[in-house]
């Protein structure tokens, strides 16, 4: 655990402020305010200038974008990268060439999400595929809803953009924005699919409940967790990864079919949302355990696809990722 407990502090300030965890002094929340004032302004017109632009010609810019959002993000990124994936898998050269690619990812998927709020549904269904849809109404015949565990691999907007669309009833939880005009466009997507969105700290166990209880699809995010309760280290390809097993718990709790989605890039930007098959896991009323199987599994689905595409995963710069420690130690919690 000494390892751990030399991990940075990766949970923004912006997060625990957001969830009560902070309250930061009033002159630190005033300086904030100026510059998140300067910094919505920034983005209102380079958003606005791309939105403008023949999509095409926005495009060209996609490694200029995807740097200037990675700015002092490489070494970090880097390092995680070798650490999952193993460092003798690539030469210098091969890492340089798959971090410009990482750049160009980031880019195309800002890119991308701006656009994606402007489509007609139609448009949508017939750029975001959706696979393995017999898996999720299987689920749903079930009556008792579905728990989605998603990740942050593809363009992570297609989530929305494949189920809305679709008629499902989904919410999908998110961290909040670090600036309101930011928060405002990610809602506004949403919205654009007819999907809910759902804040870390907003009632969430109640409202995944609720969704739960009417049928609905409750997805979550399990590759970057932005709360200090009910985080796991676990095996994460060569590596291992700080995750939160509250959502299993959920699930569990609520008796809930469980899913696994994964998103990917197609050619001529397009993209796909895969539902995998259920797996074969059979609760045995041991809440821990059961829910680092069930986290463990969703995990062991990102690592497996990270492996063909690293390049599209988005966090690689500030998901909690170590070495692999020891067994014993492998299911040990964090400490708060």
């Amino acid at each position: 655990m000494q390892q751990a407990e030399r991990q940075p502090k990766l949970i923004h300030a912006w997060h625990l402020e957001r969830i009560g965890q902070l309250k930061r002094p009033l002159p630190v929340r005033i300086l904030q305010s100026v510059l998140d004032a300067v910094a919505t302004a920034m983005e209102a017109a380079f958003f606005h200038g791309l939105r403008c632009l023949p999509k095409q010609q926005a495009f060209i810019l996609s490694n200029f974008v995807g740097a200037a959002q990675r700015v002092g993000a490489r070494k970090r990124s880097i390092t995680n990268l070798q650490m999952v994936l193993g460092k003798e898998t690539r030469t210098q050269k091969q890492w340089n060439a798959l971090w410009r690619e990482h750049l160009s990812h980031v880019g195309t998927t800002a890119i991308e999400s701006i656009h994606f709020g402007t489509m007609t549904h139609e448009y949508l269904l017939k750029h975001v595929t959706l696979e393995g849809e017999e898996h999720l109404r299987s689920a749903l015949k079930l009556g008792k809803g579905v728990m989605l565990f998603i990740n942050h691999l593809g363009n992570v907007g297609c989530i929305p953009a494949a189920l809305g669309p679709r008629s499902y009833d989904i919410s999908i939880t998110g961290n909040v924005m670090p600036r309101p005009y930011l928060e405002k466009k990610v809602n506004e997507l949403y919205q654009h699919g007819g999907v809910k969105r759902i804040l870390v700290g907003e009632q969430l166990p109640l409202k995944a409940a609720r969704a739960f209880h009417r049928n609905g699809i409750f997805a979550s995010f399990i590759d970057y967790t932005v709360v200090e309760k009910l985080n796991h280290w676990l095996p994460f390809g060569e590596a291992e990864l700080n995750t939160n097993i509250g959502p299993a718990i959920l699930a569990l709790r609520n008796s809930t079919s469980i899913l696994y989605a994964t998103c990917r890039r197609l050619p001529g930007r397009r993209h796909c949302l895969t539902i995998h098959p259920p797996s074969s896991f059979t609760p045995t009323g041991n809440q821990l355990s059961d829910a680092l199987v069930v986290t463990q599994t969703a995990i062991d689905f990102l690592a497996q696809e990270l492996r063909q595409r690293p390049e599209q995963w988005w966090p690689w710069d500030c998901a909690q990722i170590r070495p692999k420690q020891k067994k014993q130690a492998t299911l040990s919690p964090v400490e708060p």
